[in-house]
């Protein structure tokens, strides 16, 4: 099968740049081993995971402002993240219908070198020839090395679509102090789990403003955080799990119903990717520069494969900036603006930040203004008693342009999308601050800071 350009992974790396290529009337092969749109973000990431965490977050609201007693039928939160999974698989379904210009092709793909590939899938073997190529492969969950870790869940048992209904567990351990740990424990915590969580640094979030953390860890809820606790190994202690770990050399040991380990994530690199010739950076990811290229002309490695910015949305960007330059005969008339990605943790309360934070600025020797707006004075914030967190300004002096921000608290993942937006379009605390945010929503404290300045 010839083709101008194949298109390796089917997630958010892969098919907007597969349609955006045949809507420009090129022949684009896609393909994927799962056999459906949506990569790991819709089987057992971002979809899956926020399902429950909105679902989380209700029964949380609903205890605190109508006493609802509960209790939380965990089974009932399990079939809805499924049937929100399935709902999705339904719409791509339907755009790669509306997009005849792709070739769709469930299979895994192994990379022969000279733009050329075999996929081998439930129909057989397909070989394809194409002068241009996105990867688009993602990572995969890392498993670590201790003894017994076959015994803990990850973030896949927990999200993946129809995974093996699990129970609520009274009693959970989270080994990691990542985003995915963080996340799992507060999920967890809201629904009713006893959690302890095990570091095996001493820090939370380490690629994270530390000031930002510390105001995170302080608005999470009553979880004990045992840092510089490396394991040794979980073992079986009935039906239930032993984990030991040391503490100062020494050895302590916790008891749970389950323990979630979460110790980051690997790429995935198709079979034979060294005979194309591309290079690897010193963590094993694909090297790309700002233009998505690889170090083989025609060559284009998206999304978290490449390490840059391991977030679906990024993932969507990076996706059509290989597109367009595809589209330019392999121009880089299209460049990815990976100062503005914004990223949102989301545990209870959430936290979000884009662009240049303090730490960051203090880092680089770059100057800054800060505008400070609590949630305390918030009036959405107000109605559903979630008062805690601040949304905070970074400008540049002078000209007043915004470098960055951050949202601890109520609506930060929504919030941190408008601040992202400014940073990147280069607005001032003026053009903030003359917008008149919708009232009542906690975007108003975007606007209220930009005013402290002015």
């Amino acid at each position: 099968m010839d083709a101008d350009v194949l298109v390796v992974g089917a997630g958010g790396a892969g098919y907007p740049a597969a349609f955006r290529l045949a809507e420009s009337g090129r022949r684009v092969v896609l393909a994927d081993p799962k056999g459906e749109l949506g990569g790991n973000c819709l089987f057992s990431g971002c979809i899956p995971s926020k399902t429950l965490r909105e679902l989380g977050q209700i029964s949380v609201r609903a205890r605190r402002l109508l006493s609802w007693p509960g209790p939380i039928d965990f089974a009932d939160l399990q079939r809805q993240r499924d049937a929100v999974q399935r709902i999705r698989f339904r719409q791509h379904r339907e755009e790669l219908r509306e997009h005849p210009g792709v070739t769709f092709l469930k299979g895994s793909v192994e990379l022969l070198g000279n733009g050329r590939a075999r996929i081998e899938g439930p129909e057989g073997i397909t070989e394809v020839s194409a002068p241009g190529m996105i990867l688009g492969t993602g990572t995969r969950v890392r498993r670590p090395d201790f003894p017994g870790a076959e015994l803990c869940l990850t973030s896949d048992d927990l999200f993946s679509f129809q995974a093996p209904r699990i129970d609520l567990p009274s009693e959970l351990v989270v080994i990691g102090g990542g985003y995915i740990g963080l996340e799992v424990a507060s999920l967890f915590a809201a629904l009713g789990s006893k959690v302890r969580i095990l570091v095996r640094s001493d820090t939370l979030l380490r690629n994270v403003d530390p000031e930002l953390v510390a105001l995170l860890q302080g608005a999470l809820p009553d979880v004990p955080i045992e840092f510089e606790a490396p394991i040794r190994r979980v073992e079986p202690a009935g039906r239930r799990r032993r984990v030991v770990y040391l503490v100062d050399g020494q050895e302590r040991t916790c008891e749970a119903d389950a323990v979630v380990v979460a110790a980051g994530r690997e790429p995935v690199l198709p079979p034979g990717w060294e005979r194309t010739g591309i290079r690897l950076d010193p963590r094993g990811f694909v090297a790309t520069d700002d233009a998505v290229r690889t170090s083989v002309p025609g060559i284009y490695a998206a999304g978290d494969v490449n390490g840059r910015a391991p977030y679906f949305h990024a993932a969507v960007r990076e996706s059509l900036v290989a597109a367009h330059n595809l589209m330019a005969g392999n121009r880089p008339i299209d460049r990815m603006d990976y100062g503005s990605v914004p990223v949102t943790i989301f545990t209870f309360p959430s936290v979000a930040y884009v662009g240049i934070t303090a730490s960051v600025a203090r880092r680089q020797g770059i100057p800054t203004v800060e505008a400070r707006s609590p949630l305390s004075e918030d009036s959405r914030a107000q109605m559903v008693q979630e008062r805690e967190g601040e949304v905070r300004l970074f400008f540049q002096p002078g000209n007043l342009r915004l470098l960055g921000g951050w949202v601890l608290g109520i609506g930060a993942s929504e919030l941190i999308n408008e601040i992202g937006l400014a940073v990147s379009c280069g607005l001032t605390a003026p053009d903030l601050a003359r917008f008149p945010d919708q009232h009542p929503t906690t975007n108003e404290a975007i606007s209220k800071a930009a005013r402290t300045l002015l």
